[in-house]
């Protein structure tokens, strides 16, 4: 006779069927082997990004990370050491009077080499050291030592010079920090190069580059965080009056801040949409609209195959016009290398061998073309 009736006995195997394959999955989402191009794409886009926003600070470099900068050394120290750091208050009364309650802490977890340089000469030293660092890390040469290098100066201009921090050095800082976790220097780099260089000079076959936990892990992170950094912006602009009322946009489109208001077709364009009281309430609220839908319902759309493409083309979309409307070019072009992180490998192999096809060509027209050495003689 059984132990057990044998309505329990299917009822139990599918149970642990179940959990099994919900384990698997999660297993094969974060760690399955995946070619590494999406995240050496990243790499590069992210490496000349840097070295641009790093190469920004030279000029009055001091005036941001010297002992006398706009938070001198005074300052710097007060927030790094003594700042108070107050419990959230449950009460009106705590509230209205944070200062007669003990502080919880003091000082913040912020680091900076900077914190420790004060002699002008080192500072433009280690200045001019960082700047190389990102250069090689971008072109792919001791990627994992350079890379590391790239995310250390990273965190020591936004911890330092933390009154110019906006919102592109977070993306900078996030996307540095992940592809630390993968082997992002594995194609598309001087690495690589050299490693095919090697196996050609001792007569070895040139390795294949071989598909990475590692890089699928990192790939992994960067779209997580990039959904998280959406649905948290979606949803955060519905706490706004403006997004309901339809009028967010006017902040930008109107405001000679951001706006290229000194454009006469855009400044026209204005003119003729706000003429119309109808059509610039379809226009704006359209905007609106659009970035709502995308920013909440990218995180859970993107997975799906069928509205993949969409969902990055229209975040693509999305940035190119915060990036013209709004002045902000470097933000839109770091959300738009973060979003890359969806392109599947496939995509950018592709990519990446046909152009390496046309140079192989190019090269070998060239070398058909060119002038033998005794044709050269003769010539002479």
């Amino acid at each position: 006779m059984p132990s057990n009736p044998p309505s329990v006995v299917p009822a139990r195997e599918a149970r642990d069927g179940l959990l099994l394959g919900l384990i698997r999955s999660w297993d094969r989402f974060w760690f399955q082997p995946s070619d590494p191009t999406t995240l050496a794409f990243i790499r590069v886009c992210c490496g000349l990004l840097s070295f641009y926003i790093l190469l920004s600070y030279s000029w009055g470099l001091l005036a941001y990370v010297g002992p006398e900068a706009y938070i001198d050394r005074e300052v710097a120290s007060f927030i790094l050491r003594e700042i108070p750091n107050y419990a959230p208050s449950f009460t009106w009364s705590e509230a209205l009077e944070p200062i007669s309650n003990p502080a919880l802490s003091r000082g913040n977890f912020n680091w900076s080499i900077y914190f420790h340089l004060e002699d002008p000469t080192w500072i433009v030293a280690v200045h001019v050291g960082f700047l190389l660092a990102t250069a090689l890390f971008a072109l792919g040469l001791w990627t994992r030592l350079t890379g590391l290098i790239a995310w250390v100066a990273a965190m020591s201009y936004v911890q330092r010079a933390n009154s110019t921090v906006f919102g592109v050095d977070t993306m900078l800082m996030i996307v540095l920090l992940y592809l630390q976790l993968g082997p992002s220097g594995a194609v598309l780099s001087l690495d690589r190069w050299l490693q095919k260089l090697r196996a050609r000079w001792r007569g070895e076959p040139v390795p294949a580059v071989e598909p990475s936990a590692s890089a699928n892990f990192a790939i992994r992170l960067l779209q997580v965080h990039f959904c998280i950094v959406y649905f948290a912006s979606g949803t955060s602009k519905l706490l706004g009056s403006m997004w309901w009322a339809g009028t967010a946009l006017n902040l930008v489109l109107l405001n000679p801040a951001y706006a290229p208001l000194d454009w006469d077709l855009y400044y026209n364009t204005m003119r003729f949409l706000a003429s119309y009281r109808p059509l610039w309430e379809i226009f704006v609220t359209a905007g609106i609209v659009y970035t709502l839908m995308l920013e909440i319902g990218f995180p859970f759309l993107v997975w799906d195959p069928r509205w993949r493409w969409l969902m990055i083309s229209c975040s693509v979309l999305l940035h190119l016009s915060i990036g013209l409307f709004m002045g902000l070019t470097i933000f839109s072009l770091m959300m738009i290398i973060f979003v890359s992180s969806f392109i599947p490998s496939e995509v950018f192999a592709r990519l990446f061998g046909t152009l390496s096809e046309w140079g192989d060509r190019l090269l070998g027209k060239a070398a058909q073309s060119a002038p033998t050495n005794q044709e050269m003689v003769l010539s002479r």
